[in-house]
């Protein structure tokens, strides 16, 4: 190690000591960006000496993704390390390796794990120089930031052309927008996808395209808010799954991870009995007594929340939709106009017909007018929404005579700000203390 290296690494676990200490945050970005700025070249001196690299990439269900692979792992032996913070960009991943690399021992991970943001993942990969890379889907998201989904898949490409042969790649074949990448690359590609519900991406011209998958989900059953239940095929096998978390994406998130873990030689039996453990990330179906935080932050992510939701919304239960614009979210919120709202005039939707239609519906956060907007221009009775910017206020306010349960569905600053605000009231632990 160089004295650079040194250097850093000291300043950064220095940084990461009194973030945690003074619970001025959970040392996920800061002691990486620090840090990087004495030693440029840090992650790729850490990263380097871990045995076994995996990367995962895409719009949405990074975190849900490489939690799942990572308990997969530990339940067979492994040691892993990953970001698990969802600080997904290279400082993130410094910051990780920090908090993890030994300064007098040997004990390394056997096994790195790294959700990486769509942008950053075209810089930092030449860094990590991976052995598997799973994407996992191609979804509008932050245009200010990334540009249309044509544009991030060029750039992906671009950089899978340098990208080792010998690299292991696996793409979620049902994205339409992901089958260019089949082409870009040296080395072999695998796919994954549904035999049915499936979610294809926003490239119209593609839409008839058919193509053999290497790993299915079959005979799908959705329990509602309890999980599905399919069988998953192969060329060689089929095993029968039972996935303890509901919606049709987290099917996905399950083949990639399934994926992955075989490649790992992880047997079927640690994957299954680990599952009947598992707990989503913070914010990610998260439950709590009062009910449930599902995180929004694109059109498809929101509308697959939605349309899970739908059935199962009460006219005694409440909704509260938490709309920011901050940098993190991204400044441009005209991304809800293509949130499926409409669906709730032909669904059992909670707040849109029948017996449902007392549902109540409170907006908050920097964008709450926008939001109120966009629902009365779904048809949604302005009398049943409640404006309140702030959001521990509109928090308070839609648990008041409360006899249901309360879905909350944040963007991503919105949700940070509600982690703060549950945990100061005991309602759960600091994110960066819950199981990695």
């Amino acid at each position: 190690m160089t004295v650079q290296t040194l250097a850093a690494v000291i300043l950064g676990k220095g940084v990461h000591f009194l973030t945690r200490t003074l619970n001025i945050g959970g040392g996920s970005a800061a002691p990486g960006y620090y840090a990087l700025k004495i030693d440029p070249d840090l992650v790729v001196h850490l990263a380097s000496q871990i045995p076994c690299t995996i990367i995962i990439t895409g719009t949405n269900g990074k975190t849900t993704t490489a939690r799942m692979l990572a308990q997969f792992a530990k339940e067979s032996g492994l040691k892993v390390i990953r970001n698990h913070t969802g600080s997904n960009l290279e400082r993130g991943i410094a910051s990780a390796l920090l908090s993890h690399f030994p300064l007098l021992t040997s004990h390394l991970p056997d096994l790195a794990i790294w959700e990486l943001d769509e942008a950053a993942f075209n810089k930092v990969i030449p860094k990590l120089k991976p052995d598997m890379i799973v994407f996992l889907n191609a979804f509008r998201d932050q245009l200010d930031r990334y540009g249309e989904v044509d544009s991030v898949v060029k750039k992906w490409c671009q950089t899978l052309k340098v990208v080792d042969p010998k690299t292991s790649i696996f793409i979620n074949g049902d994205d339409h927008n992901l089958l260019a990448l089949k082409d870009c690359f040296k080395g072999s590609v695998q796919t994954f996808g549904l035999e049915s519900n499936k979610i294809t991406g926003e490239r119209a011209t593609m839409q008839n395209k058919t193509h053999k998958l290497d790993f299915e989900a079959r005979n799908i059953k959705l329990n509602g808010l309890t999980g599905s239940s399919f069988l998953l095929q192969t060329t060689n096998y089929k095993l029968q799954t039972t996935l303890p978390v509901p919606g049709i994406y987290h099917v996905y998130n399950f083949l990639a991870a399934y994926i992955l873990a075989k490649k790992l030689d992880i047997s079927d039996e640690y994957i299954l009995n680990s599952l009947k453990t598992f707990q989503p990330a913070f914010g990610r179906v998260e439950k709590f007594d009062f009910g449930y935080i599902f995180l929004i932050k694109n059109p498809t992510g929101a509308t697959q929340v939605l349309q899970t939701l739908a059935p199962e919304l009460k006219s005694n239960d409440r909704l509260l939709l938490a709309l920011n614009d901050n940098l993190a979210d991204g400044t441009d919120v005209s991304w809800i106009w293509d949130i499926d709202f409409e669906q709730c005039k032909v669904q059992p939707f909670g707040f849109a017909q029948g017996e449902s239609a007392k549902c109540k519906v409170f907006v908050s956060g920097t964008r709450a007018e926008d939001m109120a907007l966009r629902l009365k221009y779904a048809d949604i009775d302005p009398k049943q929404i409640a404006i309140e910017n702030n959001l521990e206020r509109a928090f308070e306010e839609a648990r008041i005579g409360l006899k249901g349960r309360l879905f909350i569905l944040p963007t991503y600053t919105a949700l940070l700000e509600l982690q703060r605000l549950l945990t100061k009231r005991g309602l759960k632990k600091h994110y960066w203390k819950e199981a990695t």
